[in-house]
């Protein structure tokens, strides 16, 4: 087994500080984060873990190919080039990714876990070559709520799930030129994100995953934190990684609590009251809700 293969994968609800702990990560003289920073095409919705969830579960079946020829269009299509400098042309020609995926749709309904591991290893093969990376970091936040369906593809990866407070993910997703604008909206996806990534969690083998909580992070435990991470990976805490958080990761740049400026007194309290809610009904199924900040 390389370090290739044991990739740390980085997630939460999205607008949870997965970015920042990425970004700590790349830092250390062990780890590279990935270019694009969030490669998608494994976890997103439609990629490659969903579709070797669908034949694994129907191996063979029409609904297999189907969900194939999707993930390998969603490749081509929507993660190949995402902006100028986003997406995996950065890393590789079109017909270089389309001869790949070619082999994968010959391949896959006779062994989709073999033809799903091979293509993945290939795409990241040559997006850490365009980086000079040993073992890869990514941010793709949909790696948390798919931590039990990427687990097939990358068994020995590590992933770590970050946990924010749901109305400051709300306030920062209504700020953002995706996702919900309506911060109601937004905190109805971070309930249903936080109950989809508790049950990804719950079929998962518990030594690849690593709760942090943000506010821990930032504010509470900062050293422990962090030192629980590379502890998780197992890499040493590395000084270029301590200064990088030392200087960039503070309780300003988190903008904990932004939910109380960003509002009308009437609508923080109608979030408040809203949250109040979201939380019984999570905290009813077993699922932990991170710490205020």
């Amino acid at each position: 087994m390389t370090n290739a293969d044991r990739p740390v994968l980085v997630g939460g609800t999205g607008r949870s500080g997965s970015t920042i702990v990425g970004h700590i990560l790349d830092h250390h003289p062990d780890l590279m984060l990935t270019r694009p920073m969030e490669v998608r095409f494994i976890a997103g919705n439609d990629g490659l873990a969903d579709a070797l969830a669908i034949a694994q579960k129907k191996p063979g079946s029409a609904k297999a190919t189907a969900a194939a020829a999707l993930a390998v269009s969603r490749i081509l299509e929507r993660w190949f080039e995402r902006a100028e400098n986003v997406g995996l042309h950065t890393s590789m020609s079109k017909s270089e990714l389309t001869a790949l995926c070619d082999v994968y749709l010959e391949c896959v309904d006779d062994d989709p876990l073999r033809a799903t591991r091979d293509l993945a290893g290939s795409i990241m093969t040559k997006v850490t070559a365009s980086i000079g990376a040993d073992r890869w970091v990514d941010t793709t936040p949909a790696n948390a709520r798919k931590a039990d369906k990427v687990e097939a593809i990358y068994p020995e990866s590590v992933v770590i799930i970050v946990n924010r407070d749901g109305r400051d993910v709300a306030a920062s997703f209504a700020h953002q030129n995706f996702g919900p604008n309506d911060v109601f909206e937004a905190l109805d996806l971070w309930e249903q994100r936080m109950l989809r990534i508790h049950k990804a969690v719950s079929n998962s083998r518990p030594d690849r995953i690593v709760d942090v909580d943000l506010v821990d992070l930032v504010i509470n435990a900062r050293t422990g934190t962090l030192e629980r991470i590379c502890r998780a990976i197992d890499v040493p805490v590395a000084p270029e990684m301590v200064a990088w958080f030392d200087v960039n990761v503070t309780q300003q740049a988190a903008h904990g609590g932004r939910w109380r400026q960003d509002f009308d007194a009437l609508t923080c309290d109608r979030l408040d009251e809203a949250y109040g809610a979201a939380c019984a009904r999570l905290t009813a199924l077993g699922v932990r809700i991170p710490p205020a900040e």
